[in-house]
């Protein structure tokens, strides 16, 4: 192949360009497609794109601090948040059937939990849905609503089985634990 630069250098100023852009395209022309079988036209292959995928909704937290435990009171007040808990836990039996055996029922749906943990773990969120702050302690819940109290819950029964209703709640403190 000819170098169009050196070619363009060694022309002189006074001449038309005409003739030595004919030569550099036809110098460019002959090098390329040298073999005589016709090259093959390219097929375009169909890209299918995958939808972008939902945005992942957002953990909830707690939008109030964390409280330190300094001089707590735990009475047993009359429970605020016992209606949000029993909602929470009637969610969790109706979306995740997985947990619970509902053979075994000590009535009123009172009803085996078969892992306690994610039990727990799925009534907490339940409650975040609410927007209610809670958090699993050991075998309780915490609930709070304002860092003035936190309403303690114990939702699960040492035999295995859900509790709800009134002697679910333990204690409220004043001001909140967490």
């Amino acid at each position: 192949m000819v170098n169009a630069r050196v070619m363009m250098g060694a022309m002189n100023p006074n001449q038309s360009t005409g003739p030595w852009l004919v030569m550099i395209a036809a110098s460019l022309t002959a090098s390329c497609g040298s073999d005589s079988s016709p090259n093959p036209t390219p097929v375009a292959t169909p890209v299918t794109v995958a939808p972008a995928p939902a945005p992942t909704p957002a953990a909830f937290r707690c939008p109030l601090p964390d409280m330190p435990r300094l001089d707590i009171q735990c009475p047993r007040p009359a429970p605020v948040l016992a209606a949000q808990v029993e909602a929470a836990i009637k969610r969790t039996v109706d979306e995740h059937p997985e947990l619970f055996d509902k053979s075994q029922d000590k009535g009123g749906g009172s009803y085996l939990v078969l892992d306690r943990a994610r039990y727990h773990d799925q009534v907490v969120r339940n409650l975040h849905a609410q927007n209610v702050c809670a958090i699993v302690e050991k075998e309780e819940i915490a609930v709070k609503i304002s860092n003035t109290f936190n309403e303690q819950y114990n939702i699960w029964i040492s035999d295995g089985h859900i509790r709800k209703g009134p002697r679910s709640h333990i204690t409220t403190c004043f001001p909140a634990t967490f």
